[in-house]
């Protein structure tokens, strides 16, 4: 039997978000739990523009930026092409023919004293496979000095600029692939691979093959004057902490659908957090069933372990750690030191239970404005839980971690 809420686990929930957006230290809240038979509750509280009670209150019509909840989409796209044959996760003949730009860059090792970058060529081969785990070498400019400084020098236009192309994301690798895990523009190339195969855009085949089949209607890669007309104002925060309304990484209300030249299939998406809900209500529902956005197949493998052997040939699990610890994405060792943590070809995944709540097995990610996501099987549940602000606090956690507690107590007040 499918998990329920009673009256009181959804009052409890309510009031999990009334404190959460009465205590002013984030912006706007959205929380949503749901099951593979249907969403179980949604809920949204908080100024649309913060501070500023006149423009509204969110609710569940709210659009978002949602960016690396992206990633989830391109991995089913994936998964669904897998299933037709059209893409193998570990033939390297795969990305060296959809993929020119990618197979020819170096690896960056570094700079020399007079400024010179130091690169080499890759022995490795990259697959599918390492650019949906983020162990290809790919990185992002943004949190990497070296390829930072790189993208500088060579005066790249990032890809969130107009006017941006794949060639924003031809940048020099890290490292041999297979070695390392480094979050970054990895599954930017999966997208590309996916419109590459299809001869379709990602907004395209993601309307005819995700969104559409979910009932996502107001998702898309493009600021229309819909979405533009229900979103909720990105903050940031001043040099003394304070919420403050910004434009962060670009100014969604002020670009036009032409101005999106890049489709991101890594973080480029805008979206209502109910309608992600949506979707990972439909990618529960095919964990046994035919029929759905992918097979009992394809979801199995979506929960599989992908990084490789925990071995001397490679770090790829404790790095992937070092990286939950440093965002502040969990503050459990057994996760934060790799020893339970693993990446599957769509989602970080937990190898063990979680103090917070989520069993083991269960998949998990976010976006860079504070919005996540978990998907645990074992529970029978999905949910979302998120805001949109673009800070380095990572205190932010602690909100999603008491939102998992309440939900599994919901679900326990239920019984």
């Amino acid at each position: 039997m499918a998990p329920q809420l009673s009256a009181a686990g959804k009052a409890h929930i309510d009031k999990f978000l009334e404190d959460t957006v009465n205590a002013r230290k984030y912006p706007a809240q959205f929380v949503g739990v749901t099951t593979g038979d249907g969403i179980l509750h949604f809920a949204a509280g908080g100024d649309v523009n913060f501070g500023d009670a006149s423009k509204g209150q969110v609710n569940e019509n709210t659009t978002v930026e949602l960016w690396s909840m992206t990633k989830l989409m391109t991995s089913i796209a994936c998964l669904q092409l897998a299933e037709k044959g059209l893409v193998d996760f570990d033939d390297p003949a795969l990305i060296e023919k959809h993929c020119p730009l990618l197979v020819k860059v170096p690896i960056l090792e570094g700079y020399s004293d007079d400024g010179k970058p130091i690169t080499k060529q890759r022995k490795n081969p990259i697959t599918l496979r390492r650019l949906l785990t983020h162990t290809s070498g790919c990185g992002y400019a943004v949190v990497n000095p070296l390829l930072g400084r790189w993208e500088q020098e060579n005066k790249i236009l990032s890809w969130v600029r107009p006017g941006a192309t794949v060639e924003s994301i031809a940048t020099p690798i890290l490292f041999e692939p297979g070695t390392k895990f480094q979050y970054g523009v990895g599954i930017d190339w999966a997208g590309f691979v996916v419109m590459s195969v299809t001869g379709k855009s990602l907004e395209e085949y993601f309307k005819e093959n995700i969104w559409g089949p979910c009932g996502m209607t107001s998702t898309s890669f493009y600021p229309t004057d819909d979405i533009k007309s229900r979103l909720m104002h990105m903050c940031g925060r001043d040099a003394e902490g304070n919420i403050t309304l910004q434009d962060g990484f670009r100014p969604i209300p002020k670009l036009k659908p032409e101005d999106i030249t890049f489709l991101s299939g890594g973080g480029g998406t805008l979206g209502t957090l109910k309608e992600y809900l949506t979707m990972l209500q439909h990618i529960l529902a095919c964990k046994d069933k035919e029929g759905g956005i992918i097979s009992p197949a394809s979801f199995k493998l979506l929960f599989t372990p992908s990084l490789p052997p925990r071995d001397e040939t490679n770090t790829c699990a404790k790095n992937m750690g070092g990286m939950l610890a440093m965002m502040g994405d969990s503050d459990e060792p057994q996760f934060t030191s790799g020893d339970k943590l693993n990446h599957t070809l769509g989602l970080a995944l937990f190898e063990a239970d979680s103090s917070k709540g989520p069993k083991a097995g269960s998949g998990f990610w976010g976006g860079a404005a504070k919005t996540s996501y978990w998907i645990d099987p074992a529970s029978g549940i999905a949910a979302v839980c998120g805001t949109n602000i673009l800070d380095q606090d990572p205190s932010y956690r602690a909100v999603v971690n008491g939102f998992q507690r309440v939900i599994y107590e919901a679900l326990e007040m239920s019984k």
